[in-house]
């Protein structure tokens, strides 16, 4: 049976009557006795729903955050098949606080008045069962009160310019509802205005008026701007390694300046930029209507020389292992000097089967290293702007792509354009050399012959130019639960710029944070590149220019930081690899799969090999698109998350056009550990079941010619007989393109399209 009590909307107090608190006492002392354990507890109704009536202006959800009553609910919604068959741990429950019901109509119509609706009224109903409580609140929400008229009082001592910049863009204009929170917005943003164009003590006072019996809203700004600052003596102290020139210059402010109080935040900032600097304070000293303000600027320091070393792991490096050594002032001036290294691949060859499936095998899973050498100049003319200069020798492997090994110096000049925004203009000359990437040079440049493949195996130049932006605006670095962040990047090379390789290459990706409440964070990306090719002026002795595309510079996807269905770069046009004779040799008593003559044609139809027997190799593409959402659930502080998350991407080759339907859509879940070196991540993702259709490359073969040929160059293949024997033909090293194309990829078991992926640090 089900019983329903109204109590009157609540204007101060809880104005139900004795009648219906008597019913309601009855109503909590029978559900207290048919509650679950949980909520015999304690001794409360279970809430089971809270809804609105009636609200058209807000949404339920502003609303529910006004009021302290709270409904039970699924803890997240991909648990919500979990939470309709009852299962706990799953479940928020909540329960009434009967002596908060009234006040929650207050806070309503409290809400409501705030926001220019002050005739709104909120009314209470409730309903109980034996199973808890339904509360709803029915709302008259009315007619806002209007502002008919802004004045601003006050201004006549300033210029006019001054005074256009001081009221223009206020969040709040005559004919809107008179909203105490943008009201006080719009005078804080005018306090803000003042004080950052010379004004450092000015005040701003708000009269509003709203005449009787009507529902229009006159205010007034009142200004008292005090006189026009500006900067006094600016004493530094604290610095015991710094000199006091370097410390100065990184305030953008100096005695006789006109006071601006972002200068001083600003100044602030730049002291923390410096390595060396552990707090920096800048605190103005001026006493209330002073013309000049003294300024003191504090820092404190620390160590001249700092060592750090790391050891990791991750499924993509294997055991890795990090040093540092920095001087943080080095000859002076706030210089950094900072030597580092770097090993990676460390137990590849050993756990590559296992424990760090995606750093690939043979040569690919050699150890991967960098040394490199930076010097930083953090003034540049300005504070803003900042040099560095790099030498650098590494060998990095791209699994299954090619092996590379580098020689250069790096020169990126940057500057701080504003709050968040940097702009780095860089220059990165290298000799580099690829190994292990025949297969590539085969399938991307069509260089199949050993000698052509020579000429993009030997050292090469590689000189980009480039322009990258990055703008951030969120409210933690490594794990960010608000706000914003953005990156462009620029680049291109050519014969001007001293490189061997040409190309036009531009990335971008934006990434955005917002909390759910108590549900979690919600973290969204979008990412995006396209490259152009371009000329390889050493290709046949110079005189040939055709157009490619540098493997480094090629666009890939796929991993723990883009598509997690997928392992490290294998989203994307990939080609199969498989030696000639795994397409010749007899196995488990079933045909081969083609003649000797059918590969030597390239006419050899491999379908029928099985998928195991071929290698995937990824050659990258021109074009990408990538985005991801995520939602993240903390449990036990903030030690610990729960992620749920979709991924989707795809890039597609230079002889490929661009089709959306092609785009894989990856989910998955996740965990995270917030350790002291940073958040520990462990995803798996799943991969769609979708086969795609792929080139075959096969290692070359050619007939046996005797007389030039020893019978040992034969190469041996087992027959339908299980004997290994040699047969009249001989391996070269050219590769051969095999014809049709093969269906790779799909009908895989759930199993078998799951991906993990270890590593530390946020997806984005």
């Amino acid at each position: 049976m089900t019983r329903v009590v109204r109590l009157p909307g609540a204007a101060v107090g809880w104005r139900a009557s004795p009648a219906a608190l008597a019913v309601l006492l009855l109503l909590l002392v029978g559900s207290a006795a048919l509650a679950s354990p949980a909520s015999a507890q304690s001794n409360r109704p279970e809430l089971l729903s809270l809804s609105f009536e009636g609200n058209r202006v807000f949404p339920d959800d502003s609303l529910s955050r006004a009021i302290m009553n709270r409904d039970t609910s699924c803890r997240f919604w991909a648990f919500t098949p979990l939470c309709l068959v009852g299962w706990e741990t799953f479940i928020d429950r909540q329960y009434l606080i009967p002596s908060q019901l009234g006040w929650d109509a207050v806070r309503l119509e409290r809400f409501y008045a705030e926001r220019g609706y002050r005739g709104a009224e909120a009314d209470t109903a409730l309903i109980a069962s034996e199973e808890g409580v339904s509360v709803t609140f029915s709302i008259v929400e009315g007619e806002p009160t209007l502002i008919d008229s802004l004045g601003f009082v006050g201004l006549e001592s300033i210029s006019s310019d001054r005074r256009r910049t001081v009221v223009q863009g206020l969040p709040v204009r005559v004919g809107d509802p008179a909203n105490a929170l943008e009201i006080d917005a719009a005078r804080d943003l005018m306090i803000s205005r003042l004080r950052n164009d010379g004004y450092a003590w000015a005040e701003v006072l708000i009269d509003q008026f709203i005449p009787a019996g009507t529902r229009a809203a006159t205010v007034e700004f009142i200004f008292d701007t005090g006189p026009e600052v500006r900067i006094g003596e600016v004493a530094v102290e604290g610095n015991r390694i710094l000199d006091e020139v370097a410390v100065r210059r990184m305030v953008p402010f100096e005695e006789g300046d006109v006071y601006r109080l972002r200068d001083l935040e600003e100044g602030q900032r730049n002291l923390f930029s410096l390595g060396l600097v552990r707090t920096a304070t800048v605190i103005q000293e001026g006493q209330e209507l002073d013309t000049i303000m003294p300024i003191r600027i504090r820092v404190g320091e620390g160590d001249l020389h700092r060592v750090r070393t790391a050891v990791g792991w991750s499924t993509s490096d294997c055991v890795n292992v990090e040093a540092r050594w920095a001087s943080r002032n080095f000859f002076g001036g706030a210089r950094r000097l900072e030597v580092s290294a770097r090993l990676s691949n460390i137990l590849a060859p050993q756990f590559n089967q296992n424990a760090c499936p995606q750093t690939g095998t043979g040569d690919f899973a050699d150890l991967n290293g960098q040394i490199e050498v930076e010097l930083v100049q953090p003034w540049i003319f300005s504070p803003r702007n900042s040099l560095s200069a790099s030498a650098f020798i590494e060998r990095q492997s791209l699994p299954d792509v090619f092996i590379r090994e580098a020689l250069g110096v790096n020169v990126a000049l940057s500057r701080n354009v504003g709050r968040g925004l940097t702009a780095t203009l860089s220059y990165e000359p290298q000799i580099t050399r690829l190994e292990a990437a025949e297969i590539f040079f085969c399938s991307s440049f069509r260089a199949c012959t050993e000698d052509d493949i020579d000429l993009f195996r030997a050292s090469n130049w590689l000189a980009p130019l480039g322009l990258t932006i990055n703008l951030e605006r969120v409210n933690r670095v490594l794990n960010p639960t608000e706000g914003y962040q953005a990156s462009i990047g620029l680049e291109t090379a050519s014969s001007l710029t001293a490189s061997d390789f040409a190309y036009r290459r531009a990335t971008g990706a934006l990434a955005g944070y917002a909390e759910l409440g108590n549900t979690g964070i919600l973290a969204l990306r979008a990412a995006g590149g396209i490259v152009s090719e371009g000329e390889f002026f050493r290709l046949v002795e110079g005189e040939d220019r055709v157009g490619i595309i540098h493997p480094e510079k090629r666009l890939y996807s796929g991993g723990a930081s883009s598509v997690r269905g997928y392992a490290e770069n294998r989203l994307g046009p990939q080609v199969l690899s498989v030696r000639a004779e795994r397409l010749i040799e007899t196995r488990d008593e079933l045909p081969a799969v083609c003649t000797p003559q059918q590969v030597f044609d390239s006419v050899c139809d491999a379908s029928d090999l099985a998928e195991d027997r071929f290698i995937a190799r990824p050659t990258g593409g021109d074009r990408l698109l990538e985005a991801n959402v995520e939602l993240r659930i903390p449990f036990d502080g903030d030690r610990f998350q729960v992620v749920t998350f979709l991924d989707a991407g795809q890039v597609w080759g230079p002889d490929e056009s661009v089709d959306l339907s092609e785009i894989s859509f990856a989910p998955g879940v996740g965990f995270r550990y917030f350790s002291p070196v940073g958040p520990i991540r462990v995803d798996l993702g799943l991969r769609p079941d979708r086969a795609r259709s792929l080139q075959v490359i096969s290692s070359g073969l050619r007939p046996f010619e005797p007389g030039i040929d020893d019978l040992s160059d034969r190469i041996e293949v087992r027959g339908s007989n299980g004997v290994v024997a040699p047969i009249d033909w001989v391996r070269t090293s050219d590769l051969l393109f095999q014809d049709p194309r093969v269906a790779f990829g799909g009908d895989s078991s759930f199993l078998g399209r799951l991906q993990l992926h270890i590593s530390i640090g946020q997806a984005f």
